[in-house]
Protein backbone atom coordinates (compact mmCIF):
# COMPACT_ATOMS: atom_id res chain seq x y z
CA UNK A 1 0.00 0.00 0.00
CA UNK A 2 1.23 3.16 -1.20
CA UNK A 3 2.54 5.90 1.92
CA UNK A 4 1.02 8.75 2.88
CA UNK A 5 3.86 10.85 0.86
CA UNK A 6 3.28 8.39 -2.13
CA UNK A 7 -0.23 8.80 -1.94
CA UNK A 8 0.40 12.99 -2.25
CA UNK A 9 2.38 12.06 -4.99
CA UNK A 10 0.12 10.35 -7.01
CA UNK A 11 -2.46 13.25 -6.37
CA UNK A 12 -0.54 15.74 -7.67
CA UNK A 13 0.30 14.11 -10.25
CA UNK A 14 -3.17 13.72 -11.34
CA UNK A 15 -4.17 17.19 -10.26
CA UNK A 16 -1.46 18.23 -12.86
CA UNK A 17 -2.90 16.47 -15.59
CA UNK A 18 -4.71 18.85 -18.02
CA UNK A 19 -7.12 16.89 -20.25
CA UNK A 20 -6.64 16.13 -23.96
CA UNK A 21 -8.93 18.29 -25.80
CA UNK A 22 -7.73 21.06 -23.85
CA UNK A 23 -4.68 21.39 -26.17
CA UNK A 24 -6.69 21.32 -29.21
CA UNK A 25 -8.51 24.67 -27.64
CA UNK A 26 -4.92 26.40 -26.62
CA UNK A 27 -3.58 26.03 -30.21
CA UNK A 28 -6.20 27.93 -32.24
CA UNK A 29 -4.50 31.07 -32.83
CA UNK A 30 -2.56 29.23 -34.21
CA UNK A 31 -4.97 28.18 -36.57
CA UNK A 32 -6.56 31.43 -37.02
CA UNK A 33 -3.17 32.72 -37.78
CA UNK A 34 -2.69 30.06 -40.22
CA UNK A 35 -6.07 30.40 -42.11
CA UNK A 36 -5.37 34.49 -42.23
CA UNK A 37 -2.70 33.91 -44.17
CA UNK A 38 -4.29 31.16 -46.42
CA UNK A 39 -7.62 32.76 -47.06
CA UNK A 40 -8.58 35.65 -46.34
CA UNK A 41 -5.10 38.01 -47.03
CA UNK A 42 -4.68 36.15 -50.62
CA UNK A 43 -8.20 36.62 -51.50
CA UNK A 44 -8.69 40.10 -50.77
CA UNK A 45 -5.64 41.05 -52.09
CA UNK A 46 -6.26 39.78 -55.02
CA UNK A 47 -9.61 41.63 -55.24
CA UNK A 48 -7.42 44.53 -54.40
CA UNK A 49 -5.96 44.44 -57.55
CA UNK A 50 -2.30 42.92 -56.18
CA UNK A 51 -0.70 40.87 -58.80
CA UNK A 52 -0.50 36.77 -57.83
CA UNK A 53 2.88 36.96 -58.21
CA UNK A 54 3.56 39.49 -55.38
CA UNK A 55 0.74 37.59 -53.31
CA UNK A 56 2.72 34.86 -53.65
CA UNK A 57 5.87 35.82 -52.18
CA UNK A 58 4.30 37.68 -49.84
CA UNK A 59 2.55 34.50 -48.43
CA UNK A 60 5.91 32.53 -49.48
CA UNK A 61 7.43 35.23 -46.75
CA UNK A 62 5.02 34.53 -44.25
CA UNK A 63 6.24 30.87 -44.00
CA UNK A 64 9.52 31.50 -42.25
CA UNK A 65 7.95 31.79 -38.86
CA UNK A 66 7.20 28.34 -38.62
CA UNK A 67 10.69 27.39 -39.83
CA UNK A 68 12.95 29.47 -37.61
CA UNK A 69 10.29 29.03 -34.41
CA UNK A 70 13.49 27.90 -32.82
CA UNK A 71 15.27 30.63 -33.09
CA UNK A 72 13.29 32.40 -30.60
CA UNK A 73 11.48 29.40 -28.77
CA UNK A 74 14.20 29.53 -26.14
CA UNK A 75 12.20 32.81 -24.88
CA UNK A 76 9.25 30.57 -23.48
CA UNK A 77 11.25 28.64 -21.24
CA UNK A 78 12.59 31.40 -19.06
CA UNK A 79 11.01 33.02 -16.41
CA UNK A 80 7.92 32.92 -16.73
CA UNK A 81 4.84 30.07 -16.86
CA UNK A 82 4.56 28.56 -20.68
CA UNK A 83 0.96 29.50 -20.59
CA UNK A 84 1.33 32.87 -19.52
CA UNK A 85 3.80 33.35 -22.65
CA UNK A 86 1.00 31.15 -24.70
CA UNK A 87 -1.63 34.12 -23.68
CA UNK A 88 0.74 37.20 -24.12
CA UNK A 89 1.65 35.50 -27.96
CA UNK A 90 -1.79 35.27 -28.39
CA UNK A 91 -2.52 38.68 -27.75
CA UNK A 92 0.43 39.80 -29.76
CA UNK A 93 -0.47 38.03 -32.91
CA UNK A 94 -4.23 39.33 -32.16
CA UNK A 95 -3.26 43.16 -32.37
CA UNK A 96 -0.98 42.24 -35.17
CA UNK A 97 -3.39 40.59 -37.33
CA UNK A 98 -6.30 43.48 -36.57
CA UNK A 99 -3.90 46.52 -38.04
CA UNK A 100 -2.97 44.72 -40.76
CA UNK A 101 -6.81 43.93 -42.18
CA UNK A 102 -7.75 47.45 -42.78
CA UNK A 103 -4.97 48.00 -44.93
CA UNK A 104 -5.48 45.36 -47.28
CA UNK A 105 -8.24 47.41 -48.71
CA UNK A 106 -5.73 49.87 -49.21
CA UNK A 107 -2.86 47.73 -50.53
CA UNK A 108 -0.22 48.69 -48.03
CA UNK A 109 1.50 45.60 -49.37
CA UNK A 110 4.99 46.27 -46.81
CA UNK A 111 2.45 47.00 -44.16
CA UNK A 112 0.74 44.30 -44.43
CA UNK A 113 3.80 41.68 -44.79
CA UNK A 114 5.40 43.55 -41.83
CA UNK A 115 2.73 43.11 -39.64
CA UNK A 116 1.76 39.52 -40.53
CA UNK A 117 5.23 38.34 -40.08
CA UNK A 118 5.20 39.72 -36.73
CA UNK A 119 1.80 37.70 -35.89
CA UNK A 120 2.91 34.49 -37.38
CA UNK A 121 5.90 35.08 -34.88
CA UNK A 122 4.07 35.08 -32.28
CA UNK A 123 1.83 32.55 -32.83
CA UNK A 124 4.71 30.22 -33.02
CA UNK A 125 5.54 31.06 -30.12
CA UNK A 126 2.28 29.89 -28.97
CA UNK A 127 2.68 26.51 -31.46
CA UNK A 128 5.96 25.64 -29.32
CA UNK A 129 4.39 26.92 -26.17
CA UNK A 130 1.69 24.43 -26.31
CA UNK A 131 3.63 22.05 -27.63
CA UNK A 132 6.00 22.54 -24.32
CA UNK A 133 2.63 22.33 -22.40
CA UNK A 134 2.00 19.05 -24.26
CA UNK A 135 4.86 17.18 -23.11
CA UNK A 136 5.53 18.76 -19.82
CA UNK A 137 2.21 18.52 -18.12
CA UNK A 138 1.01 14.78 -20.05
CA UNK A 139 2.51 11.35 -19.11
CA UNK A 140 3.85 9.41 -22.40
CA UNK A 141 0.91 7.58 -22.46
CA UNK A 142 -1.57 11.04 -22.92
CA UNK A 143 0.46 12.64 -25.06
CA UNK A 144 -1.01 11.23 -28.26
CA UNK A 145 -4.39 11.69 -27.95
CA UNK A 146 -3.49 15.38 -26.73
CA UNK A 147 -1.58 15.79 -29.60
CA UNK A 148 -4.49 14.55 -31.80
CA UNK A 149 -6.50 17.65 -30.18
CA UNK A 150 -3.60 19.30 -30.90
CA UNK A 151 -3.38 19.25 -34.71
CA UNK A 152 -7.20 19.17 -34.78
CA UNK A 153 -7.88 22.49 -33.20
CA UNK A 154 -4.91 23.80 -35.50
CA UNK A 155 -6.33 22.34 -38.57
CA UNK A 156 -9.70 23.23 -37.94
CA UNK A 157 -8.91 26.68 -36.72
CA UNK A 158 -7.26 27.26 -39.55
CA UNK A 159 -10.03 25.91 -42.20
CA UNK A 160 -12.81 27.87 -39.79
CA UNK A 161 -11.46 30.35 -38.55
CA UNK A 162 -9.66 31.62 -41.97
CA UNK A 163 -13.29 30.57 -43.45
CA UNK A 164 -15.34 32.96 -41.28
CA UNK A 165 -13.15 36.03 -41.47
CA UNK A 166 -13.38 36.40 -44.91
CA UNK A 167 -17.27 36.06 -44.85
CA UNK A 168 -16.99 39.00 -42.41
CA UNK A 169 -14.93 41.35 -44.32
CA UNK A 170 -17.16 40.91 -47.37
CA UNK A 171 -20.55 41.06 -45.55
CA UNK A 172 -19.94 43.43 -42.17
CA UNK A 173 -17.73 45.94 -41.50
CA UNK A 174 -13.85 46.16 -40.97
CA UNK A 175 -14.26 47.22 -37.19
CA UNK A 176 -16.35 44.09 -36.33
CA UNK A 177 -14.56 41.67 -38.59
CA UNK A 178 -11.45 42.70 -36.25
CA UNK A 179 -13.34 42.80 -33.22
CA UNK A 180 -14.38 39.06 -33.95
CA UNK A 181 -10.68 38.43 -35.24
CA UNK A 182 -9.07 39.27 -31.93
CA UNK A 183 -11.58 37.35 -30.15
CA UNK A 184 -11.27 34.30 -31.45
CA UNK A 185 -7.58 34.38 -31.00
CA UNK A 186 -7.70 35.89 -27.42
CA UNK A 187 -10.60 34.11 -26.01
CA UNK A 188 -9.48 30.13 -26.57
CA UNK A 189 -5.78 30.94 -25.22
CA UNK A 190 -7.18 31.71 -22.15
CA UNK A 191 -8.25 28.06 -21.28
CA UNK A 192 -3.93 27.99 -20.71
CA UNK A 193 -4.76 29.40 -17.29
CA UNK A 194 -6.46 26.25 -16.79
CA UNK A 195 -3.90 23.97 -17.34
CA UNK A 196 -2.26 23.27 -13.59
CA UNK A 197 1.71 23.90 -14.76
CA UNK A 198 4.01 24.26 -11.89
CA UNK A 199 5.56 26.90 -11.30
CA UNK A 200 8.73 27.83 -12.80
CA UNK A 201 12.06 27.45 -10.70
CA UNK A 202 13.79 30.23 -8.83
CA UNK A 203 17.20 29.99 -11.04
CA UNK A 204 18.15 32.74 -12.94
CA UNK A 205 17.24 33.25 -16.56
CA UNK A 206 21.19 32.76 -17.07
CA UNK A 207 21.47 29.17 -15.74
CA UNK A 208 17.89 28.32 -16.94
CA UNK A 209 19.56 28.66 -20.78
CA UNK A 210 22.72 26.60 -19.89
CA UNK A 211 19.95 24.07 -18.70
CA UNK A 212 18.08 24.55 -21.92
CA UNK A 213 21.51 24.38 -24.09
CA UNK A 214 22.05 21.38 -22.06
CA UNK A 215 18.47 20.03 -23.18
CA UNK A 216 19.04 20.25 -26.72
CA UNK A 217 22.69 18.73 -26.99
CA UNK A 218 20.81 15.40 -25.02
CA UNK A 219 18.25 15.70 -27.86
CA UNK A 220 20.66 15.75 -30.62
CA UNK A 221 23.44 13.06 -29.33
CA UNK A 222 20.63 10.86 -28.62
CA UNK A 223 20.82 8.57 -31.27
CA UNK A 224 17.18 7.08 -31.10
CA UNK A 225 15.93 10.55 -31.45
CA UNK A 226 18.45 11.15 -34.18
CA UNK A 227 16.45 8.53 -35.78
CA UNK A 228 13.16 9.89 -35.14
CA UNK A 229 14.13 13.28 -36.22
CA UNK A 230 14.99 11.75 -39.28
CA UNK A 231 11.77 10.10 -40.03
CA UNK A 232 10.23 13.78 -39.39
CA UNK A 233 12.29 15.20 -41.86
CA UNK A 234 11.58 13.02 -44.62
CA UNK A 235 8.87 13.30 -46.76
CA UNK A 236 6.20 11.11 -45.33
CA UNK A 237 2.55 12.29 -45.05
CA UNK A 238 3.51 16.43 -45.64
CA UNK A 239 0.08 16.09 -47.72
CA UNK A 240 2.12 18.59 -49.91
CA UNK A 241 -0.60 18.25 -52.74
CA UNK A 242 -3.51 19.69 -50.13
CA UNK A 243 -2.27 23.31 -51.68
CA UNK A 244 -1.78 21.76 -55.31
CA UNK A 245 -4.89 20.06 -56.10
CA UNK A 246 -6.96 23.27 -56.60
CA UNK A 247 -4.79 24.11 -59.29
CA UNK A 248 -5.43 20.21 -61.05
CA UNK A 249 -9.62 20.61 -60.61
CA UNK A 250 -10.33 22.48 -63.81
CA UNK A 251 -8.89 18.96 -65.44
CA UNK A 252 -11.36 17.09 -63.15
CA UNK A 253 -14.12 19.14 -64.80
CA UNK A 254 -14.49 20.92 -61.35
CA UNK A 255 -15.44 24.83 -61.18
CA UNK A 256 -14.14 27.48 -58.65
CA UNK A 257 -17.24 27.25 -56.77
CA UNK A 258 -16.50 23.64 -56.36
CA UNK A 259 -13.06 23.48 -55.39
CA UNK A 260 -14.21 26.23 -52.48
CA UNK A 261 -16.89 23.70 -50.91
CA UNK A 262 -14.58 20.87 -51.99
CA UNK A 263 -11.23 21.85 -50.68
CA UNK A 264 -12.39 24.97 -48.39
CA UNK A 265 -15.27 23.91 -46.49
CA UNK A 266 -15.44 19.91 -46.54
CA UNK A 267 -11.41 19.74 -47.06
CA UNK A 268 -11.33 21.70 -43.83
CA UNK A 269 -13.60 19.76 -42.04
CA UNK A 270 -12.08 16.31 -42.76
CA UNK A 271 -8.16 17.75 -42.15
CA UNK A 272 -9.69 18.31 -38.70
CA UNK A 273 -11.66 14.88 -38.02
CA UNK A 274 -8.27 12.79 -39.83
CA UNK A 275 -6.47 14.33 -37.13
CA UNK A 276 -8.89 13.87 -34.22
CA UNK A 277 -9.29 10.42 -35.37
CA UNK A 278 -5.82 10.10 -34.10
CA UNK A 279 -7.11 10.25 -30.47
CA UNK A 280 -8.78 6.55 -31.12
CA UNK A 281 -5.29 5.08 -31.68
CA UNK A 282 -4.21 2.66 -29.16
CA UNK A 283 -1.25 5.11 -27.08
CA UNK A 284 1.07 1.94 -26.45
CA UNK A 285 1.14 1.72 -30.40
CA UNK A 286 5.24 2.84 -32.15
CA UNK A 287 4.26 6.32 -32.93
CA UNK A 288 7.06 5.57 -36.15
CA UNK A 289 5.79 2.81 -37.65
CA UNK A 290 1.70 4.47 -37.18
CA UNK A 291 3.19 7.83 -38.87
CA UNK A 292 4.87 6.10 -41.72
CA UNK A 293 1.82 3.63 -41.93
CA UNK A 294 -0.59 6.84 -42.06
CA UNK A 295 1.61 8.05 -44.59
CA UNK A 296 1.17 4.70 -47.03
CA UNK A 297 -2.55 5.34 -46.78
CA UNK A 298 -2.26 8.64 -47.41
CA UNK A 299 -0.58 8.11 -50.72
CA UNK A 300 -2.86 5.10 -51.71
CA UNK A 301 -5.47 8.04 -51.48
CA UNK A 302 -3.45 10.18 -54.15
CA UNK A 303 -3.77 7.83 -56.41
CA UNK A 304 -7.80 7.22 -56.56
CA UNK A 305 -7.23 10.69 -57.99
CA UNK A 306 -5.32 8.74 -60.81
CA UNK A 307 -8.23 6.61 -61.98
CA UNK A 308 -10.72 9.24 -63.90
CA UNK A 309 -10.71 12.45 -64.73
CA UNK A 310 -13.98 13.00 -63.80
CA UNK A 311 -15.62 15.10 -60.52
CA UNK A 312 -16.77 12.54 -58.72
CA UNK A 313 -12.98 11.41 -58.61
CA UNK A 314 -12.19 15.00 -57.48
CA UNK A 315 -14.53 14.58 -54.92
CA UNK A 316 -13.59 11.21 -53.57
CA UNK A 317 -10.02 11.39 -53.63
CA UNK A 318 -9.53 15.31 -52.26
CA UNK A 319 -12.16 14.03 -49.38
CA UNK A 320 -9.74 10.91 -48.13
CA UNK A 321 -6.76 12.68 -49.02
CA UNK A 322 -7.23 15.54 -47.06
CA UNK A 323 -8.90 12.97 -43.86
CA UNK A 324 -5.26 11.01 -44.32
CA UNK A 325 -3.34 14.15 -44.24
CA UNK A 326 -5.12 15.17 -41.35
CA UNK A 327 -4.20 11.48 -39.74
CA UNK A 328 -0.64 11.84 -40.81
CA UNK A 329 0.15 15.16 -39.29
CA UNK A 330 -2.04 13.87 -35.48
CA UNK A 331 0.89 10.83 -35.74
CA UNK A 332 3.21 13.45 -36.87
CA UNK A 333 2.44 15.59 -33.85
CA UNK A 334 2.57 12.77 -31.55
CA UNK A 335 6.24 11.59 -32.79
CA UNK A 336 7.50 15.09 -32.31
CA UNK A 337 6.24 14.80 -28.86
CA UNK A 338 7.76 11.57 -28.03
CA UNK A 339 10.83 12.72 -29.63
CA UNK A 340 11.19 16.05 -27.07
CA UNK A 341 10.28 13.78 -24.25
CA UNK A 342 9.69 14.84 -20.37
CA UNK A 343 11.50 17.25 -19.75
CA UNK A 344 10.98 21.09 -18.23
CA UNK A 345 13.80 23.81 -18.40
CA UNK A 346 13.96 23.23 -22.47
CA UNK A 347 10.96 21.77 -23.17
CA UNK A 348 9.70 24.39 -25.99
CA UNK A 349 13.07 25.07 -27.50
CA UNK A 350 12.93 20.89 -28.10
CA UNK A 351 9.49 21.17 -29.11
CA UNK A 352 10.30 24.09 -31.87
CA UNK A 353 13.65 22.31 -32.86
CA UNK A 354 11.84 18.56 -33.92
CA UNK A 355 8.93 20.81 -35.23
CA UNK A 356 10.95 22.83 -37.49
CA UNK A 357 12.67 19.58 -38.89
CA UNK A 358 9.48 18.47 -39.39
CA UNK A 359 8.42 21.66 -41.41
CA UNK A 360 11.15 20.89 -44.30
CA UNK A 361 9.87 18.22 -46.15
CA UNK A 362 6.46 20.22 -46.46
CA UNK A 363 8.24 22.86 -48.51
CA UNK A 364 10.43 20.05 -51.06
CA UNK A 365 7.38 18.26 -51.47
CA UNK A 366 5.72 20.93 -52.67
CA UNK A 367 8.48 22.11 -54.76
CA UNK A 368 8.47 18.34 -56.02
CA UNK A 369 5.28 17.80 -56.81
CA UNK A 370 5.86 20.65 -59.22
CA UNK A 371 8.17 19.60 -60.70
CA UNK A 372 6.29 16.46 -61.21
CA UNK A 373 3.43 18.34 -62.43
CA UNK A 374 5.60 20.11 -64.97
CA UNK A 375 7.27 16.94 -66.68
CA UNK A 376 3.92 14.34 -66.47
CA UNK A 377 1.07 16.74 -65.21
CA UNK A 378 -1.10 15.48 -62.95
CA UNK A 379 -0.09 11.93 -62.81
CA UNK A 380 3.36 13.46 -62.59
CA UNK A 381 2.47 15.34 -59.17
CA UNK A 382 0.67 12.30 -57.71
CA UNK A 383 2.66 9.68 -58.32
CA UNK A 384 5.96 12.27 -57.05
CA UNK A 385 3.70 12.98 -53.91
CA UNK A 386 2.75 9.04 -52.99
CA UNK A 387 6.70 8.16 -54.25
CA UNK A 388 8.07 9.70 -51.45
CA UNK A 389 5.65 7.65 -48.62
CA UNK A 390 6.46 4.41 -50.35
CA UNK A 391 9.97 4.82 -50.49
CA UNK A 392 10.24 5.71 -46.81
CA UNK A 393 7.51 2.76 -45.79
CA UNK A 394 9.85 -0.02 -47.79
CA UNK A 395 13.14 2.00 -45.73
CA UNK A 396 11.40 1.35 -42.44
CA UNK A 397 9.98 -2.02 -43.23
CA UNK A 398 13.52 -3.28 -44.12
CA UNK A 399 15.16 -1.97 -41.10
CA UNK A 400 12.64 -3.83 -38.95
CA UNK A 401 12.63 -7.22 -41.04
CA UNK A 402 16.88 -6.73 -40.72
CA UNK A 403 16.54 -5.91 -37.03
CA UNK A 404 13.70 -8.81 -36.00
CA UNK A 405 16.41 -11.13 -37.81
CA UNK A 406 19.12 -10.16 -35.85
CA UNK A 407 17.36 -10.63 -32.37
CA UNK A 408 16.13 -14.09 -33.57
CA UNK A 409 19.69 -14.89 -34.57
CA UNK A 410 21.35 -13.60 -31.07
CA UNK A 411 18.24 -16.09 -29.31
CA UNK A 412 19.55 -18.75 -31.29
CA UNK A 413 22.72 -18.58 -30.97
CA UNK A 414 22.30 -17.16 -26.87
Amino acid sequence: MPSPPQLASLSAQARLQPAPWMFGVTVLPVGITIGFFSTPLPFLLAQAGVPIDRIASTVSILSLPWILCYLWAPLIDVKYRRRTWLIVAATVAAACLCLALPLIGRVSLLEITVLSLGAGIASSLVLTTCGGLLVTTLPPAAQAPAAAWYEGGKLGGSALGGGLMLWMAQHTSIALTVSATAAIIVVPALLALAIDEPSPSDSTAKRTVGEIIGEVRTLLRSPARRWSMLLLASPVGTGAATALLPAIASSYRVSGDGVVWINGVAGGLVLALGALSGALLPANWDRKLSYVGAGVVNALTALILLTAPRPEIYLLGTILYMATTGCCWARYAALVAETVGQVHAGAGTRFGLVSAAGTLPLAYMVWLDGVGFHRFGNRGLLWADAAGNFLIFAVVAMVFLLAGINRSSEAVHG
